[in-house]
């Protein structure tokens, strides 16, 4: 974890003070764009591997020791996909004017974006609502 976070500050110092690909530029582009995001896509890709894989073991090993604590699991990985499914019902797929974008973006495109941003507020509120009521359940027990 060390090692990915020591990354992440290092191509975040060389993206924020590396440099510019044209100063005078109507737009400005940082040198580094590239890398961030490819960062980015690797440590989302990561995550959600580790996700898939800690979910799979979880239910396999809750599942020989206590069938009810498995289907908690169960209901956890439901939750999400419920969220996912109705953060894409919900999504627009309106095109967005975008400066300096002159390609045409597909209309599921904009959809599945739109429900990934749904679905990250979503997952947002849940966890700050977590963290500010899991401290109070813990008192009240």
């Amino acid at each position: 974890m060390l090692i990915l976070f020591g990354v992440a500050i290092v191509v975040a110092c060389l993206f924020f003070f590396g440099g510019n690909v044209d100063d005078s530029a109507e737009y400005v582009e940082p040198v580094f764009t590239g890398l961030l995001m490819g960062l980015m896509y690797a440590y989302v890709g990561i995550a959600a591997i580790l996700v898939i894989i800690a979910a799979i073991y979880n239910i396999a090993l809750d599942y020989q020791k206590n069938p009810k604590s498995a289907l908690k699991s169960v209901i956890g990985v439901g939750a999400l996909v419920l969220i996912m499914v109705l953060s894409y019902v919900c999504a627009s797929g309106e095109a967005v004017n975008v400066l300096g974008l002159e390609e045409e973006v597909s209309k599921g495109t904009l959809k599945m974006v739109d429900m990934e941003l749904y679905t990250m507020y979503a997952l947002l509120i849940i966890a700050a609502l977590g963290v500010v009521f899991g401290g109070f359940a813990k008192k009240i027990k």
